[in-house]
């Protein structure tokens, strides 16, 4: 399917989405808060069957090539940013997140689908599910860096006592602290289970387990093992996410440089 229609139609609504949280966010006194949530799953509903659609294209499942698989962390970034909105109630945080939705889902669309065969164990309800809690972890994650650079801006102007309009607007920095640590446990917990399902396949599958994706997978699961232990112990603020973004930095490199150069068994094909 070349042009995507749906998936274009989805984007429409994530724009629709932001251009309602931004006014909402302006003028909170609207009432318009509740058209977000509403555009974002229409866009979800049509960007989900855009992928069906895509898979039945590529005769697999989308996420095998390049495009696909950004298109599918798009749709995440949706269920993400619906879990945050529906466990947190703060809509004022929507205009900084739901660009990220509509970036990737624009990628998603643009990015050519290769048509070449798909590598052994590429296949089944289980792979499906381990790349679909992984992709869900980088989305978790990726929210958790925006929040955190959000943190970091935030507690600068405080400091500063230069807090402007918008910034004024923004949750106070607990609730963004929450907000932070409410996305790195989903995207731990749905790593850790594409880990353990991806390891269990691999075993049987591959040879060995010498692979980078596996190798960053595991540091990046440390690292945010590591980020939610110092938060119970104490750490807060700056420290937090300062080790959020780091985490995110391996993210990206394992979802970009790794998926594409290093590793054979994870490339997108």
């Amino acid at each position: 399917m070349s042009f995507h229609l749906l998936g274009w139609l989805a984007v429409l609504c994530y724009a629709g989405a932001e251009a309602a949280a931004i006014v909402s966010l302006v003028a909170p006194k609207t009432r318009l808060a509740w058209i977000t949530p509403a555009l974002i799953g229409a866009g979800l509903a049509l960007h989900f069957r855009d992928l069906l659609l895509r898979a039945r294209a590529l005769g697999s499942v989308p996420y095998r090539t390049l495009g696909g698989s950004v298109s599918l962390f798009g749709w995440m970034l949706g269920i993400a940013f619906l879990v945050l909105l529906l466990r947190h109630r703060e809509h004022a945080i929507g205009p900084f997140l739901i660009p990220f939705i509509i970036v990737t889902s624009v990628g998603g669309l643009l990015l050519p689908d290769a048509g070449s065969p798909p590598a052994e164990g590429t296949h089944g309800a289980l792979f499906a599910l381990h790349v679909t809690l992984g992709i869900l972890a980088y989305a978790a994650f990726t929210f958790s860096f925006v929040l955190s650079i959000l943190y970091l801006i935030q507690d600068r102007q405080l400091r500063r006592r230069q807090t402007g309009l918008l910034f004024s607007r923004l949750p106070a920095l607990e609730v963004i602290s929450r907000m932070n640590r409410t996305s790195v446990t989903v995207g731990l917990s749905t790593l850790t289970m594409s880990l353990v399902i991806g390891l269990a396949r691999a075993s049987v599958i591959w040879k060995t387990l010498a692979d980078p994706k596996i190798t960053f997978a595991i540091v990046t699961a440390m690292v945010y093992g590591l980020l939610l232990w110092k938060q119970r112990r104490g750490w807060q603020g700056p420290k937090v996410a300062m080790l959020s973004i780091l985490g995110f930095g391996l993210v990206m490199f394992s979802y970009t440089i790794v998926n594409v150069y290093l590793s054979r068994a994870h490339r997108f094909r």
